[in-house]
Parts: structure tokens; sequence; C-alpha cells
């Protein structure tokens, strides 16, 4: 009987902990673009994202939630190729970024609607510089621009979003860049991202 009761506390003890963890996954698109100095004209470039989180629950309002997922970002420019040209060519920068924010989720009713904030860090895997109409009797050389990035981003991000009974939720994101993301001159991330997932 001692026995028993040994481990039906212990199974009670270990519930409320275990119940203050949760992992989900989630997807969803970006739109970023770069600051960068006045001589740039950049516009908003599409990419998708896709990842994991784990959330640990502070109380019935506060979570902390871990996230570690990959991002493509980027910006797109006009380039005129030739001084003839009719019209500019698309010029598209993509970063390949491995994300890994720390944010910390307020929920004004318990469950629900939440708000987050918190930094985050994302590390260069891959860049890839594209010109739409590069002539293809050029060299691909003249685009690799990868060993003038910084593998390391850091900066902070914004939240606003929903969990429905269910699982599922909803995820509006605005991500400031501090650092730079080339070495040379000023080229801060900025973006939105709108991700959904679902937690087990």
């Amino acid at each position: 009987m001692k026995r028993l009761i040994i481990i039906a506390c212990c199974l009670l003890a270990f519930v409320p902990i275990k119940a203050q963890w949760g992992f989900g996954i989630k997807g969803g698109v970006g739109s970023t673009t770069q600051q960068m100095g006045n001589h740039w004209d950049t516009k908003n470039k599409l990419g998708l994202l896709a990842g994991g989180l784990v959330t640990y629950g502070l109380g019935d309002h506060f979570d902390l939630q871990g996230e570690l997922y990959y991002a493509n970002r980027g910006f797109k420019t006009d380039i005129w190729l030739d001084l003839n040209a009719s019209k500019s060519s698309d010029w598209y920068f993509t970063y390949h970024y491995l994300c890994m924010p720390v944010m910390l989720k307020y929920f004004p009713m318990k469950k629900g609607f939440y708000a987050a904030v918190g930094p985050h860090i994302a590390y260069l895997l891959d860049y890839k510089n594209d010109i739409k109409d590069w002539p293809a009797n050029e060299p691909r050389e003249r685009l690799d621009w990868e060993s003038g990035c910084n593998r390391i981003d850091v900066g902070l991000s914004a939240s606003l979003g929903v969990i429905l009974n269910n699982g599922i939720f909803v995820d509006a994101r605005y991500n400031l860049g501090l650092t730079d993301a080339l070495k040379d001159g000023e080229s801060k991330n900025r973006g939105f991202e709108l991700s959904v997932g679902y937690f087990f």
C-alpha cells in the first residue's frame, strides 16, 4: 500500500510539471527587405519559413517560448544591365537563415490571444545573389557575394497571435534586425512573418 501511495504521489507531482511544457511546429511566409543607404531602392521579397518550438508556462498569463526554424529572407531591387535596355531587371538577394528567437508571451485572458516580444539570433546557412536577366555568357562568379556576408544576425521580434482550443495557432510577427547582414555598409534585415502551427 505504501508503494502505491508513493507512486500515486509521484505521478500527481509530475503532472503539473509536465503540463507546463508545450511542443509545436509551424510554417508560413515572410515578406522581408533590408534597410540600406540612400543609393539603394530596396523592395520586399517573399520567402518561406518552417520549424519547431517549445514553450514553458510561467503562470496563468506568461509563457517563455524558444524556437528553431528555417527562414528564407532578403530583398529585391532594380538594376539596368545595359544603358540601352528598355527596362530594368529584378535583382534578388536571398539569405537562408536558421533562426533562434526567444519570446516572452503574455496572455491577457489566460489563454487564446497573446502578445510576445523577445530577442532573436539567426545563423546564415547560404546566400544567393541572382539577377533575372543575367546574360548567359557572363560568369556566375560575378554574383558571388557570400564572402561579404555576416554569418550572425541579431535583432528583436514582436508578435501577436491566437491559440485555439484544438492546438492550432496563428502568429503575426515583425522582425527588426540590429546588426548588418553585409560586412560593408548598412544592411539591416526587416520584415513581417505570418505563420500557422500546431501544439501537440
